[in-house]
């Protein structure tokens, strides 16, 4: 496992220090605004700072000038799942531990102030907001090492958890593999959510034909079936309705989503999803 947290932190580190990721992570810009003063109207001035009090005393129109807190508050979840113990190309956790150490590092590198949690049914590790680098490394370990089989994530006690301790906007990344039902509506109000979904090809396509035994990696019981192609069309139909009421409530909330699969470049894919 040290050489797989070695491999990963010297791609992490390269791809983001040869790339821009930290500057172009999100449209959010930090709502901290501290004032300045208050000074004439100039052609490119944001109407919405016009200090309609003293403009309205007739001394022409007047707008309201702020010095920009630009550092966010990003939040890293990652979602514990039995389900996510899976991959033909790459396991799942693995994958999104990667995809943790690349927004961990672009934050931490943009100077902007991290939380990372661990969540499954309820909160199992929770690094305090930081901007210390050693983070990187703390928190890799943590998602290799992690025993994931028989756990559960709720999504609802997540949100409440996210609600009771965060009071102001943050940046806030779920990773996981979201094959349970999902309602973010209590958190996408107030912060900028991003959802990146994990999976594997084989999992959404399986081609293997016949009797097959099972281990269900959240309940550990155990099973055998006998698959047809019948029974492979149906599983993906029932995939596809599901990932379909997934994307329908992001888009209702607003939430940028993006899937990565455990074979995809893993830098490429966020990229594209951040930029979309």
């Amino acid at each position: 496992m040290q050489d797989r947290l070695k491999e990963i932190l010297l791609k992490v580190k390269k791809k983001v220090f040869t790339g821009n990721l930290g500057n172009t992570l999100t449209t959010f810009k930090g709502t901290g605004l501290d004032f300045a003063e208050i000074k004439d109207y100039a052609v490119g001035d944001d109407v919405r700072n016009i200090n309609w009090k003293s403009t309205a005393k007739g001394l022409g129109v007047k707008v309201n000038l702020f010095n920009e807190e630009r550092e966010l508050n990003i939040i890293v979840a990652y979602m514990v799942n039995g389900s996510i113990n899976f991959g033909t190309k790459r396991i799942k956790q693995e994958v999104m531990a990667e995809i943790m150490g690349f927004i961990t590092y672009s934050a931490l590198k943009n100077n902007d102030y991290l939380t990372t949690v661990f969540y499954a049914d309820e909160a199992m590790k929770v690094y305090k907001p930081t901007k210390n680098l050693g983070i990187l490394e703390d928190t890799l370990s943590f998602a290799l090492d992690l025993d994931v089989l028989g756990k559960k994530v709720d999504y609802k006690n997540f949100c409440d958890f996210i609600n009771s301790r965060k009071k102001q906007r943050s940046l806030i990344f779920v990773i996981g593999d979201f094959y349970d039902t999902v309602d973010f509506s209590s958190i996408s109000a107030k912060n900028e959510v991003y959802a990146l979904i994990v999976r594997d090809r084989f999992e959404e396509n399986p081609s293997f034909l016949g009797d097959v035994s099972f281990v269900d990696p959240v309940s550990l019981d155990e099973d055998s079936v006998s698959l047809d192609k019948s029974s492979i069309k149906e599983y993906v139909k029932l995939i596809k309705e599901h990932d379909e009421k997934l994307y329908e409530h992001f888009l209702e909330q607003k939430i940028k989503f993006g899937k990565i699969y455990t074979d995809d470049d893993i830098y490429i894919k966020i990229s594209q999803i951040t930029r979309s």
